[in-house]
Order: structure tokens, then sequence, then C-alpha cells
């Protein structure tokens, strides 16, 4: 398989991540930046953990808290590493912090950990993750902020029902008193201003004061007894003293009150006043809270008119001025209430969309939900009872703007009633020439549509002409005849497909047989009758059987398909893996080019695949092979650039006038260089070896002429050494050695072409001593004589 030429040995750039693990479990503790550079720098998320999991050293861990993929195992080995004179910065990292909370066995533990995390979202989450429920409610009962509170009810609504209900029981406390805090300014604002307005004339003025002042202490005590308790949640208190202040001192009345002195004028400007901006908030959409002051100010005004006339009795005029502009305010306020409450009444009606007349199934069904959406609004109109003299909230507009559309709709309906009717009349003398033309598939489908037009039309517009029922027998004998004119033919093809099954072909012979059979079948047309039915199942049932052996086969193509995908998926992947972990700048280029060779070698083999998902995959391999091609193709340049250059060095080598031995060791460093290169084109190779074996055979061979020459010369020193030693001897050992014999000796030396001068010398120096030696002995012999 292609993987197998991935392998290589561990290392820690091998492209395999397994590989690189082997390689960091085999490096020693000290190793710790090459551990950090690892981690900082392997792309695999395996091998970064390995990696991590050996780092001791406290910068690269803490900086690992910033990568999102790594940061949980790098807080897991910090946790590990850290200590007391760990940097607080590392120390009290929120991740860290967050961590600690998470696994802290002690509420004393977790305390100290969940204090220093300020994020009240981080603190809930870590406090969930805790695994032990004492721990979790022991730190929930510390807790009182809003926020956390808040967090901490998200946080365990499943997980932890105990610490869940104590977060929402807090914050329904937290929300009960802060209603009643702010009831309680509510109240003291009315009592206050009651107090305000309580006229130092008035006949009841002790009796009315000291009531205020009753309801002004309760108000005090209410609001110290709140403030304790929401002063738990971080609530700032209200203050006392100050609100003490603001209660008006008490007044002492003039001895007699003159009845003249009061002045009606103030109350009926207000009245005024009151009713015109309760008219204008209509077009600003009030709110439940501006009714609430409305009326309010409703209620003290009353009051304070009612006071008034208890001292004098206001004039007729002005008493009717009053009431008028008080009940003109009071029908205002409950007519926007009265809009406000059915609010979501009018989102419900005006969210149903309206009927669309093309999508319906009939004209008539359309028009009673007109009908019942037209009544609904209608309806919700009439409840808002909204007074004329008032201008239209926006809800109450957009209901009669609603009921313009429905009556838009009616009119299309109308309109569409008028089509249809058309539309059957001019089918239904279609129907009749069709009828009339013997075209019974066309006349069984037309009077069927026709049918269904009918169903949407009321009878009385159905037009004149539209006698369907008499049209339809016709049409239905037509169609019986031509039933019983097709069954032999039907029949037919029903026997043969049985015959298919039982006797069934090759397997795409049978498929086409069968197809051909269906095709035959459909252009019979649709199948009516009863009989005809039961012709259609019989040939299905025919066609099921006759189709079973190609079934199969087809299944056990689509099967190797699949296999097949699922491998040339492999291929790809183990690609782009390779491309993916190789270290591209000191690649194995061979083992590139084999790698490419092999996988598109594996890739022909499996064969056929899905045309559409094998385009796409198809897509994916070409692209990558093109990348690795691509890389290859780059590196064949360099490769072939860098043999032509050793083929030049080459030719001046072998041009040079350096000794043949020493231009032989310099083409042998050539020859280690080409090796020493990566792959080249196949035909550019062949090229260049071709020119640069040529240099280094001509240097080869001069080389070995001289080694020849030398060898020669060498044999040629050995030999005349030779006989200078045998002459050598004989001269001391043979009496018999004449000059004739020395002469022999010199003419066989002469013969030995380009001897070394020494050797030269020392064979004339032999000669001569053994011609003087034959002398010698002559004389000396003939002295005996």
């Amino acid at each position: 398989m292609l993987r197998k030429l991935f392998k290589r040995k561990p290392r820690l750039d091998a492209p395999e991540s397994d590989d690189r693990i082997a390689a960091l479990a085999a490096l020693g503790r000290h190793q710790q930046a090459t551990f950090a550079r690892v981690f900082r720098e392997d792309a695999d998320r395996a091998v970064r953990l390995a990696a991590l999991e050996r780092l001791e050293e406290l910068e690269p861990l803490a900086a690992a808290l910033s990568d999102d993929e790594m940061a949980e195992a790098a807080v897991a080995r910090l946790l590990a590493v850290v200590d007391e004179a760990t940097p607080s910065a590392i120390r009290d990292h929120p991740l860290l912090l967050r961590a600690r909370l998470a696994d802290a066995q002690s509420v004393e533990d977790a305390l100290a950990a969940a204090e220093r995390i300020e994020n009240a979202a981080e603190r809930a989450a870590a406090l969930a993750d805790n695994p032990r429920a004492d721990v979790r409610l022991g730190v929930a009962q510390t807790s009182w902020q809003p926020n956390v509170l808040a967090e901490l009810e998200k946080a365990t609504r499943i997980r932890d029902k105990a610490v869940h209900r104590l977060a929402r029981d807090r914050l329904a406390q937290l929300k009960s008193r802060s209603g009643e805090r702010d009831a309680q300014d509510q109240d003291v604002e009315k009592t206050l201003a009651a107090a305000s307005a309580l006229a130092v004339d008035d006949a009841h003025y002790d009796a009315r004061r000291d009531a205020l002042e009753r309801e002004w202490a309760r108000n005090l005590a209410a609001i110290e007894a709140t403030d304790d308790e929401l002063g738990r949640f971080g609530i700032v208190r209200r203050d006392l003293e100050v609100l003490r202040s603001r209660f008006p001192a008490r007044r002492q009345a003039p001895k007699s009150v003159a009845a003249a002195h009061v002045d009606f004028q103030p109350l009926l400007e207000a009245a005024g006043s009151l009713q015109a901006e309760v008219v204008a908030s209509v077009g600003g959409e009030p709110t439940p809270d501006a009714l609430r002051q409305f009326k309010s100010e409703a209620e003290d005004l009353t009051a304070r008119w009612s006071a008034s006339a208890d001292i004098k009795p206001p004039g007729a005029e002005s008493s009717a001025a009053f009431r008028a502009a008080m009940a003109a305010a009071a029908t205002a306020v409950e007519a926007i209430e009265r809009a406000l409450a059915l609010a979501g009444n009018c989102r419900d009606v005006l969210g149903r969309a309206l009927v669309d007349v093309r999508q319906a199934d009939t004209l008539p069904g359309a028009r009673r939900q007109l009908r019942r959406q037209r009544e609904a609004v209608e309806r919700l109109v009439e409840r808002f009872a909204w007074p004329a003299d008032l201008a239209k909230p926006a809800n109450l507009a957009a209901l009669e703007r609603r009921l313009g559309e429905i009556d838009g709709v009616a009119e299309r309906c109308a309109e569409r009633q008028t089509e249809l009717a058309k539309e059957v009349a001019a089918g239904v003398a279609k129907l009749r020439d069709l009828v009339d033309a013997g075209a019974i598939a066309e006349a069984v489908v037309l009077e069927r549509q026709l049918r269904e037009h009918a169903k949407q039309l009321p009878k009385e517009a159905l037009p004149d002409n539209a006698d369907l029922a008499d049209l339809g027998g016709q049409v239905r004998r037509l169609r019986d005849w031509r039933s019983y004119a097709q069954a032999s033919k039907r029949e037919s093809l029903c026997e043969q497909l049985e015959q298919l099954g039982e006797a069934p072909l090759e397997v795409h012979e049978q498929a086409e047989a069968v197809k051909l059979l269906r095709q035959q079948w459909n252009e019979l047309g649709p199948v009516d009758t009863r009989r005809e039915r039961d012709l259609r199942r019989r040939f299905d049932d025919a066609a099921e059987r006759a189709f079973e052996p190609c079934r199969s086969h087809f299944k056990e193509q689509a099967a190797q398909r699949k296999f097949n995908l699922q491998q040339r998926e492999a291929i790809v992947a183990a690609l782009e893996r390779f491309v993916a972990d190789n270290d591209w700048e000191n690649a194995d280029w061979r083992g590139v080019e084999q790698v490419l060779r092999q996988a598109r070698a594996e890739w022909r083999g499996y064969h056929p695949v899905e045309r559409k998902a094998g385009r796409q995959l198809g897509k994916r391999f070409e692209e990558i092979a093109d990348d690795l091609h691509g890389r290859l193709k780059g590196q064949w340049g360099r490769n072939t650039e860098l043999k032509e250059a050793i083929v030049a060095e080459a030719t001046q080598v072998n041009e040079s006038s350096a000794a043949a031995t020493d231009k032989a060791e310099a083409m042998k460093a050539l020859q280690r260089r080409w090796k020493a290169i990566g792959p080249t084109p196949r035909r550019a190779d062949q090229r260049l070896w071709k020119l640069f074996r040529a240099e280094c055979d001509s240097v080869f061979q001069a080389r070995n002429a001289v080694r020849d020459r030398h060898d020669q010369r060498q044999r040629t020193i050995a030999e005349a050494k030779t006989l200078i030693a045998e002459l050598e001897k004989r001269v001391d050992i043979d009496p018999a050695l004449d000059r004739n014999t020395v002469a022999d000796y010199q003419q066989r030396l002469l013969e030995f072409d380009d001897l070394p001068n020494e050797v030269r010398r020392q064979a004339d120096a032999m000669l001569e001593h053994a011609d003087r030696a034959v002398i010698d002995r002559q004389a000396a012999n003939a002295a005996s004589d």
C-alpha cells in the first residue's frame, strides 16, 4: 500500500506524527528548549500534547494558555508544576483559577479560587463543573451578588438542583424586595405629595396631618427593613435622613379662614392639562406606567378639588368644566387601557397570513376562510370601542387596513372564479372535440382536470355547457373500449416479462429488455379499469422478478464502486498528510517521486467509482498530484542545473593540462556529487549522463594509458635490474665468462628503452666492472701459463 512509502526513522522532523512523538519520548528532561519549540511549531495536536507533557518551564506553559486548542491541556500541566514561588500573574491566571475551582476538594479551597475570578459567568461555570456537591453548595451559600446568582442559576439548572434552587430563591427574593422598594418609593412620593398639598386652612388639617405622619412613619420603617435585606445583595441603602428632611413641617392654621380665599382656577387648569396630556399620549404608544401616572394625577386632582369644595363650594360652571375635563381624561385612559389589553390579540390576528387565492384548494373554502378572518378583525375593532374624538392607535389603524386587504383578496377570489368558469367552459368544448375525435388518453386527462376545476366553483358559477356528467360517461365508455382493445397487448407484455424472469438473459441484455418492455407498457397510456390495474400489478410483479438478477449485479457493482471510492479517499488523505507533514526544505525527493508514481498506479487500480463523488475526489487528487509534481518539477529543474554544471566542470577537467591521475581524482569527486543529486527527468538525465560519461571515459582512458606505460616501464626496469643482477652474479662465480658474453649482456641492456638514469648508470657500471673482471681474469690466466 501507499502508506509503506511514508515510513521514516523516528525523528523530530519526520512527516508521521507517531514518529515525532517517539522522537520526543527519547529526549531527556533537560531538552526543555526542544520541547517548547516542538509545542510552538508542530502542526499536529497529538505531537504538541506530547511535547506539552514534557514541558516544565513556566514561560512556554503560560504562553500556551492563549492557545484555544491547547489551553485545557496547558492548564492541567501548569497545575502540576506551579508552586508558591510561581509569579502571581501565572498562578492567578483566570484559566488556572477556574480549574482550581472546578477541582477543589474543600469549600475553603473553592472560595479562595472563586474570590479571585472576576467574571461571574466563568465563576458559575467552573463551580458547576466541580464534582463535589458539598463544595458547590458551600460556595453558593456565600454568594449574594445578583450577577453571580444569575449565572449560578443558569449554570446549575440541570446539573445541581440544590444550588439551582438556592440561586433561584435568592434571585426571587431580590426581585420581590426590589419590587417592594419601587412600591415604597412610589408610596413615599404619594405621601410627600399629599403632605405638601395639605392646605393649612383645611378644616380637617390636623386629622389629615396626623394620618399622613403615621403613614410616613410606616413608610420609613418599611424602607429600613427592605434596605436591610437588599444590603446583602450589594444594593445601596436609601438615605433615611434625606427622606425625613423632605417631609414638610406641620403648619399652624390661622384662627379664621375666609372662604373667599379658595381658588379653583389652578385645579381647572391642571385638569385641562391632564386631559390634553392623556389625549396627546395616544399617538406615542403610552406604557402601563404612564397610565398609572395619569390615574394617580387624576385621583390627586379629584382629592384636591373635593378638599377645596369642602371649604367653599365651586361655581356651577367651574364644577361642570372640571367634571368634563376629568371625564374626558378618564375616557381616554380607559380607551388606552383597552388598546394595551388587546395588543396581543392584534398581533395574533395581524400575524395570520391572508388566503392565497392561487394556492387555495377551492374558491368556496377560500371565501369561507376570508369570511372568518373578516369577522375576527371586525370583532376586535368593536372591542376597541374607540372614541371618535381620539386619534386612532397604530394597532387599530392596522386592523382597519387589514379589512381593506381582505376586501382586495375577496375581489381576487371573484376574478379567479370568473377565470375558472371560462376555463371550464373552454375545457368542456375541447373535451367534446376530443371525444368526437376518439382521443381517449387526452380526453381522460382533460375530463379529470375539469372535474377538479369544477370542485373549486360553486354550482351557480358553473357555465351552462358544463354537463360533465354526460361527458364523463362518454369518456368512460371510450376508456373501457380502449381497455378492451389493449388488454391483449398488456397481457402479452406481462407474459414476456414472466418469461424473462424464468429464463433470464445476460445481465445487461436483461436490463435492456425489461426497460424496453416497461417503455412499451407506458406507451399504452394510463390504466383506469380494474382489469387494467390487475394487469399493471401483474406486470410490476413480473418486472421485479425479471430485474432481480440485474439488481444483484448492480448492487455488487455499487459495492465495488463504493469500495474503490473509499480506497481513493484513503489515497487522497494519505497524500494530503504527506504534503502537510513533509519537511520540504530537506525532502527525500526520490521518495517523493516514488510516492507520486505509486499513488497514481494505485489510483488507476481502484476503478470504477461513483461518477459525481469520483469527479469531486478526482479533482482533489489531481490538485494534490499537481502540487507534488510541481514541487518535483521545481526540484528537477534545480537538479538538472546542478548536473549541467557538473558536465561543464567535467569538460573543463578533461580539457585542462593537469596530470591524468589528478584529472581522474577530480572526475571521481564529480561522480560523487552526481550521485548526491536528487532525481531529474528521464530524458534530461539520460542526455546529461551520456555527456558526463563521455567526459569521464575520456579522462579515465587517458589515466589508464598512463598507468599502462608506467607498468610497462616498471617491468622494463625490473628486467634490466634482473640482467644486471645476473651479470653481477656471473662475474663472481662463472669463470667461463668472457667479453663476448659481456657484450651480449650489453646488447640486451641496450634494447631496454626509457630506463631511468639511475638504472642506466647502474647497468653501465656493472658492464664496465664485468669487462674489467674478464680482462683481469684473462691476464691472470695468461700469466700462469
